[in-house]
């Protein structure tokens, strides 16, 4: 239902997030 796909989008992002920060890490060092 609607919480479902809420926690998709949510994990979706967050996901999105970690992988930005990982690559600016990397990109940093």
């Amino acid at each position: 239902g609607l919480w479902k796909s809420l926690l998709k989008n949510v994990g979706k992002a967050a996901g999105k997030a970690a992988l930005n920060a990982v690559t600016d890490m990397v990109n940093q060092s």
